[in-house]
């Protein structure tokens, strides 16, 4: 869907919906649940307790050294290799 027929379906001023898609513009809900609605969609939301999942990560990245964040490094990029080619043996 183009950003023109997005403002047609939405009611929403074309150049709104790419300054959004910009990042340039930060929508409000009722903006985000228009332009949602108009693809057919809803926004359902939440509230959580906070995930630390991120910043624990990071806390065990910075107690490695250099050599242990490469060799990790090559660990990982070895199996995103493996989980591509598994991918495309199943034809996705």
């Amino acid at each position: 869907m183009t950003q023109r027929q997005l403002a047609e379906t939405s009611g929403i001023a074309q150049s709104t919906i790419a300054r959004i898609e910009s990042g340039t513009a930060d929508p409000q809900f009722s903006t985000v649940e228009r332009l949602l609605a108009a693809v057919g969609l809803e926004m359902r939301t939440a509230i959580e307790p906070i995930d630390d999942h991120d910043q624990v990560l990071e806390a065990v990245q910075a107690a490695l050294s250099a050599e242990q964040r490469e060799e990790a490094g090559r660990r990982h990029e070895s199996n995103l290799r493996k989980f591509a080619d598994a991918g495309r043996r199943a034809g996705f």
